[in-house]
């Protein structure tokens, strides 16, 4: 069996200090922890250790900014107390680190370094998107994109808390996990770290994970902070000039619900731009949008390089100083990079930020080292690399098995050829893929037979009497086609074989991080294998094994039976060949549309209306397998389709799923919606709701979803969230809807034509929903010239939906604006603290949508030690203008 050439890091020697080493070694150099170089790893390390020591060193003898309790030593300072609030412990603490600590705190050595002068705790943390992956032998999870597969959010949500249990064994308290960009484009490389193409089911999935790995406190770090799942061309980062209105209809809607409902505990900033703007620089995603909006109060980090390509790429600074400013003031908390280690307190000293604006991104670090009671039990400041005994249990390897299982998908099984006969007189295995396991990017470095290959699945399912002939039949990415005769020869004995291929995770990779694809064609000589083996005229089960979509045409007309694997993880060659054998029965669902051809994409199912044709002239705008498709080795009917409309504005869809078949299997029962009528153009359709069924042969049972005014909710077209009065069509089944022929009434026409795929109905609204904004300004009588007075907003939201109310205030110009986040019935304020540089009477007004209020303060020279005080003068009345 063969191993991928996993990233390995010996057993690191025993230090008093975190864990450091540095994402870079140079500012332009690549992350060496993500490089299979033992040489380059380890000389990473050994300099960053070095680095670390003289850096502590220097910052506890520096005296530059702070105050004079700079280099004072803890003792029993208030900070320490864990009695005291945690916003008065940190004011507290901040005056007594020196500028170059505040530094190493935002800065980012595999997580936040300690200090031990003052005895601030190291934070460190991990990459976790399928396991915990800064490791030797932790459970190797299957990629995100097979998670999604499952449609199963409790499923996943147990997959998040294994993989906290493992890395808090590894002294870990953060991990840079989940990806939750939605991934639009399946040329992309970094589709196998997603959740797939919807912004629901990426939602459900992301949040599953987050509160099952924060449930263990700890915090997760989604990425990437957004926009980042749509690049042009599927090249990473470039640019598509996405809208304000596909921002927040696609890419924000994952990240929002992480932070609202998972209360998520961290942020990276992309590598992408968005509105012209790198997103590590972004006011208007790191503030306006996480912050105020969301009321997001956790940490947000900077992607690898991400501030340095403000001058190495993207050519928005002159130097790596203004890099530096740019990514503390639109709110990057902690970078990787070196950035921040080399250039920041340059930018200090040369005037291009205050020591005062880094306290705002080390007040966030420092807050969230306390709520993780850090301070109070700060553990090992080491991370260990070396096998746990909390790794790979055998809970989570059952774990890592039943998603391998769950998330596979059966695209074909032309007369029904699965599953085989365990008892099968010979079997061939055949592929690159056979007998090698692939994990995909992100994965800890396997124990010793830790990983189960698809050639090892099938010898330890079948009979005692079957023979089992195997033959790699050709590489990767390799034209070497002298393995075909012995694939060929092996096939031509067996009953039936089992030919499995894909993209490699590994040496020479074709899918991951960085590792776009232009053609979707499956690697290499492959497909000529496949037509070899094909042309020997015996049955064949294609396995395949990849990061994302292939083009399938042929395939899919000349091969019986196709299941979509993706990266399995350890587990993947059992779970297949549980599949395979009819141990269980596929029940997986595709995440992500199937094109025909890399001509169609982009690809998605839930597709605009168009103002002319759908299909190019050669061939159909239809994928080969859609969004939500996937077989079973029985048959679910849909029928009976209900809808109960409530006084609040909710609705209750149900329907029976009854199986039809001839054995037991679980069912992915799939909620999409339409807006029929729309004054602005929307989706045909859109998934708002998924249920995993288990139903015996012949059981039938009733599926209920419900939906809020704010799922059925659109943007106008002045961005104002309504629910518009009309029709709306519902479908209910096993996969999305199909899309109809023609051009014509697509929304009125979508449905299933089968009903053991699906059933469709409809419901109306007769009611408008949208927002109501009531609010006040109060403000001082007076107030004196330059000096900073308070101004306090206060917003209630008397309609019948959610909305985001944006509040300006004016003097003589733009003085300050801010956003809220209302519900229904729900009231905000904000203190926006302002100074007026004129004496005498001043007209402020605050303006929220199309309604204004305005107040005169009077504004009096000198200063709050004068003879006559602000609140001894008149205020006259607020002036409303509607």
């Amino acid at each position: 069996m063969k191993q991928n050439n996993f990233l390995s890091v010996q057993r690191l020697k025993s230090a008093g200090l975190a864990f450091s080493l540095s994402m870079c070694l140079a500012s332009h150099a690549e992350c060496p922890c993500e490089t299979e170089d033992q040489t380059s790893l380890m000389l990473a390390y050994d300099n960053s250790m070095a680095a670390q020591a003289q850096q502590l060193a220097d910052a506890t003898v520096s005296s530059s900014g702070g105050s004079s309790d700079a280099t004072a030593t803890a003792g029993s300072a208030k900070y320490l107390d864990p009695g005291i609030p945690i916003e008065q412990r940190i004011d507290d603490l901040l005056p007594r680190m020196t500028l170059d600590e505040k530094i190493i705190q935002l800065s980012d050595d595999w997580g936040s370094k300690g200090i031990p002068r003052l005895k601030i705790p190291a934070l460190l943390k991990t990459e976790g998107l399928h396991g915990q992956s800064y490791s030797t032998g932790a459970t190797i999870f299957p990629m995100p994109i097979e998670m999604a597969s499952t449609f199963d959010p409790d499923l996943i949500h147990q997959v998040g808390k294994a993989t906290a249990v493992e890395a808090k064994a590894a002294n870990l308290h953060a991990s840079w996990s989940p990806v939750l960009d939605v991934a639009r484009d399946a040329r992309w490389g970094r589709v196998e770290e997603t959740y797939g193409e919807d912004p629901f089911l990426v939602s459900r999935m992301g949040v599953a994970w987050i509160e099952g790995f924060q449930g263990e406190g700890m915090i997760a770090v989604a990425k990437h902070f957004a926009g980042h799942g749509e690049p042009l061309g599927g090249r990473d980062s470039n640019d598509t000039g996405l809208s304000d209105r596909t921002m927040r209809n696609i890419h924000l809607i994952p990240f929002r619900a992480a932070v609202e409902e998972a209360h998520l505990g961290g942020v990276m900033a992309a590598y992408s731009t968005w509105d012209a703007t790198p997103n590590n620089a972004s006011h208007e995603l790191l503030q306006n949008i996480l912050r105020e909006e969301w009321s997001f109060d956790g940490i947000v980090v900077s992607d690898c390089g991400g501030p340095e390509n403000f001058f190495d790429k993207q050519s928005t600074v002159t130097n790596y100083e203004e890099a530096c400013q740019l990514a503390i003031l639109a709110g990057i908390d902690n970078e990787c990079g070196q950035a921040f280690k080399k250039y920041l307190a340059a930018a200090v000293r040369d005037g291009l930020l205050k020591e005062t604006d880094l306290d705002v991104n080390v007040r966030r670090i420092l807050a969230a080292k306390f709520k993780l009671g850090l301070f109070e039990n700060p553990g090992s400041p080491n991370m260990v690399w070396d096998k746990l005994a909390a790794y790979d249990t055998p809970e989570h390897r059952a774990l890592a098995r039943e998603v391998a299982v769950d998330g596979s998908v059966l695209l074909k099984n032309k007369g029904r050829l699965l599953p085989l006969n365990k008892d099968i007189k010979t079997i061939a295995v055949i592929g690159p893929s056979a007998d090698e396991a692939q994990t995909g990017d992100y994965s800890a470095k396997p124990g010793p037979d830790q990983l189960v290959t698809v050639l090892q699945g099938v010898k330890s399912h079948v009979g005692p009497a079957t023979k089992v002939l195997y033959a790699q039949g050709c590489d990767y990415l390799s034209d070497n086609t002298n393995k075909f005769a012995e694939a060929v020869e092996i096939a031509r004995q067996a009953d039936s074989v089992i030919l499995v291929v894909g993209d490699s995770s590994h040496g020479k990779s074709t899918s991951g991080e960085n590792l776009d694809g232009a053609t979707l064609e499956i690697p290499g000589m492959q497909r000529e294998l496949i037509k070899a083996v094909q042309a020997t005229g015996k049955p064949v089960v294609l396995v395949l094994v990849n990061g994302k979509p292939f083009t399938l045409v042929w395939e899919s007309e000349n091969i019986p039976a196709i299941l979509e694997t993706w990266y399995p993880g350890e587990e993947g060659g059992n779970a297949t060949a549980d599949l395979i054998f009819g141990d269980r029965s596929p029940s997986g669902r595709l995440p992500i549309t199937f094109p025909r051809s890399v001509g169609q994409l982009p690809l998605r199912y839930d597709y605009l209306p168009t103002g002319r044709n759908y299909s190019y002239y050669d061939m159909p705008f239809t994928p080969l397998y859609r969004f939500g498709y996937g077989l079973s080795y029985t048959v679910f009917k849909y029928s009976n389709l209900t809808t109960v409309s409530h006084g609040d504005g909710s609705v209750t869809i149900a329907a029976d799923v009854e199986n039809t078949g001839d054995r037991d299997g679980d069912e992915v029962t799939q909620l999409y919606l339409t807006d029929v009528y729309t004054s602005v153009i929307t989706p045909i359709m859109e998934l708002k709701g998924v249920h995993r069924i288990s139903l015996k042969k012949g059981k039938k049972q009733t599926v209920t979803f419900e939906l809020t005014p704010y799922q059925i909710s659109l943007l106008n077209a002045d961005m104002k969230r309504v629910v518009e009065p009309g029709t709306f069509r519902v479908h209910v089944g096993g996969a999305s809807p199909e899309p109809p022929t023609g051009s014509d009434h697509h929304k009125e026409r979508v449905g299933f034509s089968d009903p053991a795929q699906g059933i469709s109905g409809e419901f109306r609204v007769t009611q408008k929903y949208q927002a109501d904004f009531k609010y006040d300004l109060n403000l001082p009588d007076g107030a004196y010239k330059d000096e900073t007075f308070p101004a306090t907003v206060t917003i209630t939201n008397a309609g019948n939906l959610l909305d985001v109310a944006e509040v300006k205030l004016f003097g003589d110009g733009l003085l300050a604006t801010h956003r809220f986040e209302i519900a229904p019935g729900a009231t905000h304020s904000f203190v926006f603290k302002i100074s007026l540089s004129k004496t005498g009477p001043q007209t402020l007004t605050t303006i929220v949508g199309n309604k204004a209020v305005s107040h005169v303060v009077q504004v009096l020279r000198g200063s709050h030690s004068g003879k006559t005080k602000p609140s001894d003068l008149h205020r006259p009345a607020g002036l409303a203008l509607n």
